[in-house]
């Protein structure tokens, strides 16, 4: 056993660990360190049990104060609890499954009490500044700011922006369990309502006029299982829904393709879930659907049907969040079989939140586009390392950060040649920004001035809005694409609705 364990103390101390590592030996399990006696100092723990889950974070990535409220509940999680937890609720309290906090200690009281000081001695006093940054010029170019005016009152809870690629149309979910449709044509009327048993998130038009939409549950963190993609039809005036898929577990984004070859649509869920959740394909099987779970752990955020490795297959390209950050390959291998490669992982507390895979530089290789900036677990602090950016593969295909900006709280993203010169330029919002940043950056538009050099550009007016989404599309079909922000304004989450309604603003696109 000591043998053994020499061979993962070596590999732990030369291996790298910081904000964005691949591992290249697997990390030993909690058993196994456990099992250990050896004398180890609170640095090799950390890189010892903090690997074992995900990818180690550095003591600087927080500071002393939040480490002091985060490290306890990993303690926690490791079946070790303490004279000072008495009293106070236990995970199945509240309702936390089993198998999520461990029933047996997998680690001494010594052993944490090194642990926690490696991380509390060489934490900084206060949250890391971001690094020196290009300052974001003021006033968007190309764009007029518009902010609709509708005289009724209603919650501003957005979770969908979608426009209809042929009609121009905006369709809006709200967070009230309703579907609206807008025409931007005629001061965002709404043309129609359409009730829905949660939570919109995500919608697919077919040709014959219906829609699928994906619904997720409730949207604060919850283990439950009521999230759906359904069919709408419409049928003398009025939409019924059919189920396709039930009993999701907080489904968050549904990609739809053909990856067994058959001419028929299959689907990627992200069950982001939250203790519990998944990741899992549908493939078309005759009159029903084979599930396949690619992941079982909770955080898949968004998946992406691509022919990574250019074999004429399609491959699912996704980014998981929560603990075990990053972005995952699964190669089709035929036969419903997908072989999963991890691309590029990140710690825990990086926030990751969106992502695109396109030629940003015109050199006919696909990059990743990335924002992070989740903001809404326990560790909630201003993050230097929140930001947008851009990996591109190296000459042996691995993935490497070739740009970043710093943004607080970066959540959503768009990437798109708005302004038509031929240069992919990136779009980021921010749910949570610094506030006391001027000028505001909760959005930023980054106008690619050559290649891998982009300009930032934020909006003149300076809103206080709160931005949970963000999509483009071609509102008034003169052929250039606007953006369209939503609102989510989550003090008027839990009481009546006292205000008008101000569900989002768009970005009209004045290139034509």
């Amino acid at each position: 056993m000591k043998r053994l364990w020499g061979f993962w103390v070596g590999m732990l101390m030369v291996s790298a660990c910081g904000q964005i590592a691949e591992r290249k030996q697997p990390p030993p399990s909690l058993y196994q360190l456990s099992q250990s006696d050896l004398d180890l100092s609170g640095e090799q723990l950390a890189r010892g049990y903090c690997a074992s889950c995900h990818v180690m974070p550095e003591p600087e990535v927080l500071d002393r104060t939040t480490w002091e409220k985060v490290l306890p509940d990993m303690r926690k999680r490791m079946g070790l609890y303490l004279e000072e937890d008495f009293g106070t609720s236990l995970p199945e309290d509240e309702g936390v499954p089993d198998g999520i906090y461990s029933k047996i200690p997998f680690i001494t009281r010594e052993k944490w009490e090194k642990l926690q000081s490696y991380y509390l001695e060489n934490a900084p006093d206060m949250p890391l500044p971001q690094e020196s940054k290009v300052a974001p010029r003021v006033g968007i170019p190309g764009f007029n700011l518009e902010v609709p005016n509708f005289p009724f009152v209603r919650s501003s809870l957005t979770t969908m922006l979608r426009v209809h690629p042929k009609t121009g149309k905006l369709w809006l979910g709200h967070r009230f369990r309703a579907l609206f449709e807008l025409d931007p044509a005629n001061q965002f009327s709404q043309l129609d309502s359409i009730p829905t048993a949660v939570a919109p998130v995500e919608i697919r038009w077919k040709e014959d006029q219906s829609f699928e939409l994906l619904t997720m549950g409730l949207m604060d963190p919850a283990n439950d299982s009521i999230g759906s993609v359904s069919t709408f039809v419409k049928n003398d005036g009025a939409w019924k829904s059919q189920p396709v898929f039930e009993k999701l577990m907080r489904p968050v984004h549904v990609e739809v393709a053909d990856w067994n070859g058959d001419g028929k649509p299959d689907y990627v869920i992200s069950q982001f879930g939250n203790h519990l959740g998944k990741l899992s394909l549908h493939l078309s099987k005759d009159t029903a659907f084979q599930e396949v779970i690619l992941k079982k752990d909770p955080g898949a955020r968004r998946s992406m049907a691509v022919d990574y490795d250019g074999d004429g297959d399609l491959d699912i390209l996704v980014l998981m969040t929560q603990a075990k950050e990053g972005l995952v390959l699964f190669e089709n291998t035929g036969g419903g079989k997908f072989k999963e490669k991890q691309l590029v992982s990140f710690q825990p507390a990086f926030g990751s939140s969106d992502f695109r895979f396109e030629d940003m530089n015109g050199d006919g290789k696909a990059e990743l586009i990335l924002v992070n900036g989740d903001n809404a677990d326990q560790s909630q602090i201003l993050k230097n390392y929140h930001g947008v950016r851009i990996f591109e593969r190296d000459n042996s295909g691995e993935f490497e950060e070739k740009w970043f900006y710093p943004m607080h709280g970066a959540t959503g993203l768009e990437v798109g040649d708005f302004d038509q010169d031929g240069k992919m330029d990136v779009v980021a919002i921010a749910f949570f920004p610094d506030r006391n940043q001027k000028p505001h950056q909760n959005l930023i538009y980054f106008k690619q001035e050559k290649p891998d050099s982009f300009l930032p550009f934020v909006l003149k007016e300076q809103l206080e809005d709160h931005w949970l989404t963000l999509t483009k599309g071609d509102l008034d079909k003169d052929g250039d694409e606007d953006l369209i922000v939503g609102t989510f304004a989550f003090d008027q989450l839990y009481q009546a609705p006292t205000k008008q309604w101000r569900p989002f603003v768009v970005l009209r696109n004045q290139l034509k």
